[in-house]
């Protein structure tokens, strides 16, 4: 959550893997924390590969962890970043 404080623009667009676009770095942050409160046992979280090509970035991420209400969650999803002044201000996941 650190580095969402620092690199996410107040007006952050973020489409997740349900497919539900949630406008706004506040909403944003309490769908995140919500998110983490639920989590357990991580056996990995960890960026696998990234390409960056001007204003926009790809990042690769392997996770697996346990989550309270969903169980076990083992996925490959990347990140599509749009960047504007330094900081991103739209993301969408895919799987």
């Amino acid at each position: 959550m650190d580095a969402f404080e620092k690199f996410y623009q107040k007006k952050k667009k973020k489409t997740d893997l349900d497919g539900v676009l949630v406008k706004g770095k506040d909403r944003n942050r309490t769908i995140g924390w919500e998110l983490l409160s639920k989590v357990s046992n991580v056996k990995d979280f960890s960026r696998v590969g990234q390409v960056i090509k001007g204003n926009r970035s790809f990042l690769v991420w392997s996770l697996d962890f346990d989550h309270a209400e969903n169980g076990p969650v083992k996925v490959v999803q990347v990140a599509i970043q749009d960047w504007e002044e330094g900081k991103i201000i739209r993301e969408r996941f895919i799987a």
